[in-house]
């Protein structure tokens, strides 16, 4: 049953269980029938696939201790996995809604200002973000995603799916909860400035002990100490280098560059020693150093956020009928998405295994000794006949 869902959720030819199914009983689909054990030609129905689901009593907690043993399994895969750097974004969600009914008894249809109603009660009109071939509104959900890299690219770890008025500056600490739910501990992460709102930035590297970057704007408002790119400079105005951060203090420290200092006129006067206060302007005096390589690395990495979404949006319109969920309540999308994002890591697994740890020529040589074997079973019957 396991593997059904997995199937369902990962093969472009499945639109639905009950299609599925019937799909799984020809005699053309044997390999999937292999990968389900089945013997025969017989697959459970649609019904016993809910009836499993219905036994599992799917909640948060359930696809929280079904997920802990695959990312355990990811973590430990050599080479499979990045956690050092992460990314968290989100993206338009459309809900299974034909238009907008109103239920109210407005003698005035025109004057009426009774909120819209959809067939999905959970779904609100949300705002995209302004950009080509994209509706300026749409009607569904949102979801948040926390993202690494890996081998076989972009790779979701969680999500969290919330309805479409909810603002990204509002889930931050909820996925970083998500996350510890998962027992993950994610050193870094990138986000919008739409995420890093009031305190939330601070919350995350003290409660999560997390430090989330941004990328410098031009339209920042920078300290005295900060140049155009956000690199701390000194009183002479030379570039300081990276000397540390400290948790308990909430301070990083910066130190003069010895090639500037040693013929600075301040030289004897400065102790070439720079510390700033985390909590004063995180967005600058944080762990990870602008302009460091490795903030070098989080820009790079945050383009390929978006091509995580467009490897989701591809797998998710395999299954979905002109671009909308095939589930309807705010619980069930989130379900049906979440396990979306596991079966992708489970398919990302698999593949990384074929490449690294199968041996090179095995499924030529699985199909020489089937090929030897149908032969063997013709020369058998021939001898008998």
């Amino acid at each position: 049953m396991f593997r059904m869902h997995i199937l369902y959720f990962t093969r472009p030819e499945f639109i639905s269980f009950r299609q599925m199914c019937k799909e799984l009983s020809k005699a053309k689909h044997q390999d999937y029938r292999n990968f389900l054990c089945i013997t025969g030609t017989k697959v459970p129905s649609h019904a016993a696939l809910s009836r499993f689901r219905a036994l599992l009593s799917i909640s948060d907690d359930t696809i929280n201790e079904l997920s802990k043993p695959f990312l355990s399994q990811a973590v430990k895969m050599e080479g499979f996995l990045n956690l050092m750097i992460t990314a968290l974004d989100s993206r338009p969600i459309f809900a299974a809604v034909g238009g907008f009914k109103k239920e109210c008894t407005c003698k005035t249809p025109e004057k009426c200002t009774c909120p819209p109603r959809f067939s999905d009660n959970d779904a609100k009109v949300g705002r995209q973000r302004i950009k080509v071939n994209q509706n300026k509104y749409f009607i569904g959900y949102r979801k948040n995603t926390v993202i690494c890299g890996s081998s076989q690219g972009p790779m979701p770890l969680g999500s969290v799916v919330v309805h479409a008025k909810t603002s990204d500056s509002n889930m931050l600490l909820p996925c970083l909860e998500r996350m510890k739910e998962l027992d993950l501990h994610l050193p870094h992460m990138a986000a919008d400035m739409a995420y890093i709102g009031g305190q939330d930035k601070i919350e995350a590297l003290k409660k999560y002990r997390t430090a989330v970057f941004t990328e410098v704007k031009k339209d920042m408002i920078r300290p005295e100490v900060c140049d155009e790119l956000g690199r701390i400079l000194c009183s002479e105005g030379h570039l300081a280098g990276y000397d540390g951060f400290d948790a308990e203090t909430m301070t990083v420290e910066y130190v003069g560059d010895a090639t500037h200092c040693n013929s600075c006129l301040r030289w004897g006067t400065c102790d070439r020693r720079f510390e700033f206060s985390f909590e004063e302007n995180p967005q600058f005096f944080g762990p990870i150093a602008q302009g460091s390589k490795l903030a070098e690395a989080f820009i790079t990495f945050r383009k390929q956020v978006e091509l995580n979404f467009a490897l989701e949006a591809n797998l998710l319109d395999r299954v979905l009928h002109h671009k909308k969920l095939t589930v309807r309540g705010q619980k069930r999308v989130d379900t049906y998405l979440r396990l979306t994002d596991l079966s992708r890591l489970i398919l990302g697994m698999i593949h990384h295994a074929k490449e690294n740890f199968v041996p090179k020529g095995r499924n030529q040589e699985l199909r020489r000794l089937a090929e030897q074997a149908i032969y063997d079973r013709k020369t058998i019957l021939i001898q008998a006949a």
